[in-house]
């Protein structure tokens, strides 16, 4: 077994780069394992982030490592819409400057021994460390509604591997549906719409639609603040009294974790949309089957008799949600170990799991933290927090 290290942090998205900046402005010893911004640079090109510039960098101590200044340094975008591959390149540059010790390997084993921790990697090392840092991203708890479950896996696509359905063109003349109504399934719908594909929305509610910011006026301004996660003033108080949600009764903040900040789309995707993609609104799937190669759906519309169509491909953009079974690097006996919220894992004010030492960041805390830290604008609060944490007991 090789040498022992403080901290291991587990993922190299913004979260992972940002903890070992913070990691190592305080002298911590710790390794990080992963593939940089992988999740951002799969998206397919084409695609925007939601989120304003500012309210998407990743965290540092030092200074002049945010995203709006990345972009003007550069002669781009920097308020929005910034392309998501922008914000990868971004990504990239503040790993190669900050972080570029990255190790391009997969922990494959977390056991817990004694008072820390046994780390396996791909490549065949095991070593010990004192603390673990989960900062897994969305791809592990990718959501498909249980009436999809049956068909056969080629047949149906989650919307975070849309990119991998557009490479391979399988959709140039074929009927494909998108299930679901936010920003996702609207930019799928829009992107296989224009690469020659037939394709219709399903959705179980209304489309809605974020008007620009810049049109916005002086009074709407005011008394609706723009903040991290959009305009309001609920927004305004999580994003600058972000441990607030902490402590709400579990069964309130789960569930405002769940509704808040529902689907919606960026008013730059409007255009795109309306009038090109049939909407099928506040409609539900009541049934799915496969037949002669086929998808077969059975519609429920509310209010309106069940219909049957047909459909060659179903990209379901529905959501993510965390779970602790489905991180396959820890063994069952520490799984087991892990309190739960619903699935997700139950954490301390400081992101501390049920086990000393384990924590967890990004969105498999929003069910402990509420729904800032379900986005990238969610780190300048848990980054800091974490590692003064983990300074204190170290």
């Amino acid at each position: 077994m090789g040498r022992n290290v403080d901290v291991v942090i587990v993922g190299a998205g913004p979260y992972g780069l940002s903890l070992a900046v913070y990691l190592s402005a305080r002298g911590i010893e710790r390794r990080i394992f992963g593939f940089p911004m992988r999740a951002w640079r799969q998206m397919p090109p084409g695609m925007y982030l939601k989120s304003f510039g500012f309210a998407t960098n990743i965290p540092a101590p030092q200074p002049h490592f945010t995203l709006p200044e990345y972009c003007r340094d550069r002669g781009l975008e920097d308020f929005e819409p910034i392309p998501t591959a922008t914000f990868a390149d971004y990504g990239d540059w503040f790993q190669q400057q900050l972080v570029p010790d990255v190790e391009q390997t997969n922990v494959i084993s977390v056991a817990r021994v004694n008072s820390g921790f046994a780390i396996g990697l791909e490549t065949g090392e095991t070593f010990a460390a004192r603390r673990v840092l989960v900062a897994a991203g969305l791809g592990y708890f990718t959501r498909i509604p249980e009436v999809l479950s049956g068909l056969p896996d080629e047949l149906v696509t989650h919307a975070s591997r849309t990119s991998e359905y557009l490479k391979a063109a399988q959709y140039i003349g074929k009927d494909v549906t998108v299930i679901g109504a936010g920003q996702s399934a609207l930019e799928a719908a829009a992107l296989l719409h224009e690469g020659g594909a037939q394709v219709r929305i399903v959705a179980r509610r209304d489309v809605w639609w974020f008007g620009k910011f810049a049109d916005r006026s002086l009074l709407e301004r005011l008394l609706n603040p723009n903040t991290t996660i959009g305009p309001g003033r609920k927004n305004w108080v999580i994003q600058h009294v972000p441990f607030l949600p902490y402590y709400l009764p579990t069964e309130r903040r789960v569930r405002f974790t769940r509704t808040y900040l529902g689907p919606a789309g960026a008013w730059w995707l409007r255009d795109r949309v309306d009038g090109k993609v049939p909407v099928l609104k506040q409609t539900s799937i009541a049934a799915a089957s496969e037949r002669n190669g086929r998808i077969n759906l059975r519609l429920r519309p509310a209010g309106g008799e069940e219909r049957e169509i047909q459909t060659d491909h179903i990209i379901s953009a529905t959501g993510y949600e965390a779970d602790v079974d489905r991180l396959p690097f820890f063994t069952r006996e520490l799984a087991q170990q892990i309190r739960r919220v619903e699935r997700a894992p139950a954490l301390s004010p400081h992101f501390e799991s049920s086990v000393p030492g384990l924590y967890f960041v990004g969105p498999a805390s929003a069910f402990s933290f509420g729904p800032l830290v379900r986005f990238v604008a969610g780190a300048p609060y848990t980054t800091p927090k974490v590692v003064r944490h983990v300074a204190r007991n170290l």
